[in-house]
């Protein structure tokens, strides 16, 4: 079966907008539609015709199905719309495991095999680098799964009523969802919150990190418990505590640290194997967070300079990296500071945030000696687009790795590598 893979996700309208139009969807009687999938689009929908032509994205479908959906938008170029019943079944089709699939948006293909997911995942960033980056024979690996996609993510915001219970708000909607287990959260987050349900007050938000390594736990903020509800759980701690790659970390609770541990240990070998392959001597690590790819580089390479803004982040990768006296960092964003860097880089390493890299950023990379880039991203459509405009400046692309970071979720992670091409 050939799979269209669709680029492209409605963009979102204004929220007053589309509280109109839930309203006055919510007011009119539901009619499911017939929907002949046949194509994948880049949020963890299945892709189809409505009967009178407009496209179709469909939740809890996937391709080379025939299902009724409930339409949850209406606009007049597409449609969007939840699955209610499955008339025939794709062969990747299976029983989501979770008693939450559905309500709670936190997962979008727990109905789909694992197989399944990679493979729709993988054609997702071909077509992103086929579409936005104009790559017609991208240089793209398979994604890089986990052995057990289960229990992995080590970070959980959860959202907590005046009466104590636990939960989620319900996806789409301002409803709570009280979640007693969450199937993708690591073994210590559950038994934290298996801890907390019911017995806490006076906080609506609650942050559970765990460190898998460690055994480390940090819950904030620090909670209340309402009288007689059994054991308390340590809480308003300020850092934990993990091990990546056989370094260790100091992790604040508002600095950023990947959410699945095993697959970051993947990643950041990856990159570390990139880096270290071009023989460099200085390598700066832009939007260098704790100091992660840092800590890991430093016993191999003469000079690494770290870039981040974050103050915790920065107070974090102080303590991380203090053993290494030729890791030099910088403190402020990384526009400001790597146009005209010095010492000059022979590698840079960039991890941005999801709106990929900004224009200043693209020219200074251009503009330095570097010999290879390494650039990892969390969202295909933008790191599509710096490619062109690296690969236009310049470099060469050699391959793409996805990394399934996020298994059961639209997520998608990538490590770029690309090369400086020679003057002839």
């Amino acid at each position: 079966m050939t799979i269209e893979v669709v680029a492209g996700v409605p963009e979102a309208r204004p929220p007053a907008r589309r509280r109109k139009q839930r309203a006055r969807l919510a007011d009119q009687p539901r009619v499911p539609i017939e929907v002949e999938l046949t194509g994948f689009a880049a949020g963890g929908r299945a892709v189809g015709r409505a009967p009178d032509g407009r496209i179709v994205f469909v939740e809890r479908a996937l391709p080379g199905e025939l299902v009724l959906a409930e339409i949850t938008r209406d606009e007049p170029s597409y449609v969007e719309a939840t699955t209610v019943e499955v008339r025939r079944a794709a062969p990747g089709r299976v029983d989501a495991p979770c008693a939450y699939f559905g309500q709670c948006g936190g997962c979008q293909l727990q109905h789909a095999d694992y197989a399944l997911q990679l493979e729709l995942k993988t054609a997702v960033v071909a077509e992103q680098l086929r579409r936005i980056g104009r790559f017609e024979a991208a240089p793209l690996a398979p994604m890089l799964g986990m052995a057990d996609p289960w229990g992995y993510r080590n970070h959980a915001r959860f959202t907590v009523r005046r009466d104590g219970d636990v939960g989620f708000m319900e996806h789409g909607t301002h409803r709570f969802l009280r979640i007693d287990e969450c199937l993708i959260a690591h073994p210590l987050v559950n038994e934290t919150l298996r801890a907390v349900q019911g017995r806490t007050m006076q906080t609506a938000q609650l942050s559970v990190r765990v460190g898998e390594h460690t055994g480390d736990v940090m819950v904030q903020p620090r909670l209340r418990w309402r009288p007689g509800r059994g054991r308390h759980v340590a809480s308003g701690q300020q850092t934990y505590e993990e091990e990546l790659g056989g370094a260790r970390f100091r992790v604040s609770g508002s600095a950023f640290f990947q959410v699945n541990t095993r697959q970051a240990e993947r990643l950041a070998a990856h990159v570390i194997e990139r880096v270290l392959a071009a023989r460099p001597h200085v390598v700066v690590d832009a939007y260098g967070g704790v100091g992660t790819f840092a800590a890991l580089l430093a016993p191999h390479v003469a000079h690494v300079l770290t870039i981040e803004q974050s103050v915790a982040a920065g107070d974090d990768a102080a303590v991380n990296l203090a053993a290494h006296e030729h890791v030099e960092r910088r403190v402020g964003s990384v526009e400001a500071l790597l146009p005209g860097l010095e010492p000059a880089p022979d590698v840079v390493i960039v991890d941005p945030p999801r709106v990929g890299l900004q224009p200043v950023v693209v020219s200074a990379i251009l503009e330095s000696p570097a010999r290879r880039l390494v650039y990892v991203s969390c969202d295909p459509a933008t790191l599509a687009r710096d490619l062109r405009l690296l690969v236009d400046g310049g470099f060469a692309l050699v391959d793409v790795q996805p990394v399934d970071m996020f298994p059961h979720t639209q997520h998608i992670e990538c490590v770029a590598t690309l090369d400086r091409v020679s003057a002839s």
